[in-house]
């Protein structure tokens, strides 16, 4: 493996590994430290994504990458301040890049660029008396791929939105810097309370109504933000509230309600 020293990252580059993640929570295992340690891949044989989902790539066309996260600042009841920390530190990152402002985040664990997809986050946490122990957040962005294959569901990388290949260790060296302003952040009253605005601002499809399959069943109904354990919160026509996690709810699209 290659080796870069960025900031206070240590950065490690292979061509071909299993799973980022799966590298880093051999690590952790063994009883070795991953705090600020980073692992990029050209290419997963057993990239993974959220359940049962697996992630696919083109070889050398974008950005895999593991990033290891002392997390013992975060209760695990608030192990989703993870999430948002990282998902902010990637839409700022690309917004930045491209100078587009329609990237979004999905709830729970996507990145969009307006109704297609663009990445993905999969966060696996130990945890040790009650505080969470150190965190693997595996990101897996779309860069300069241009075609994908048909059972990929609206898939879409950087290079198409905006018609020029892009350098993949800067991208990961710019995630890496906003990532640790937002760590920063996290750490204070004052800042909890901007991550979370900035989280809701971004998130996909909020205030907006849309047709949801919740438990098997089709509702009109829209999101009004992210609740306690970092459930997702949707109203109906009617005014009912109600809290979801992603077992329970998916996201429908216009392809497939014609």
């Amino acid at each position: 493996m290659r080796q870069v020293i960025f900031q206070n990252f240590r950065l490690l580059f292979t061509e071909e590994i299993d799973s980022t993640n799966q590298w880093m929570l051999n690590r952790i295992k063994a009883g070795e430290s991953i705090s600020n340690l980073v692992l990029c891949a050209d290419y997963q044989t057993s990239g993974k994504g959220l359940g049962e989902n697996h992630w696919h790539s083109e070889k050398g066309k974008n950005l895999l990458f593991s990033l290891g996260l002392d997390a013992g600042f975060i209760a695990a009841s608030a192990q989703f301040l993870i999430t948002q920390i990282i998902a902010l530190a990637v839409v700022d990152e690309l917004s930045a890049l491209t100078r587009e402002k329609d990237f979004r985040i999905k709830w729970p664990n996507d990145i969009f660029f307006q109704e297609k997809k663009l990445g993905g986050v999969l966060i696996s946490n130990t945890i040790r008396n009650g505080q969470l122990d150190e965190s693997v957040i595996g990101i897996g962005l779309n860069v300069n791929q241009m075609t994908f294959p048909d059972w990929i569901p609206r898939p879409v990388s950087l290079r198409q939105i905006v018609d020029r290949e892009f350098d993949l260790q800067e991208i990961l060296k710019g995630i890496l810097r906003r990532f640790s302003h937002r760590v920063d952040q996290a750490k204070s009253m004052e800042g909890l309370g901007i991550i979370n605005n900035e989280y809701h601002q971004k998130l996909f499809r909020i205030g907006e109504w849309h047709l949801y399959d919740i438990n098997k069943k089709i509702a009109e109904l829209r999101i009004i933000g992210i609740g306690e354990y970092g459930m997702l919160v949707m109203e109906t026509r009617e005014g009912k509230t109600i809290h979801c996690d992603y077992k329970t709810v998916r996201f429908l699209f216009d392809d497939e309600l014609c």
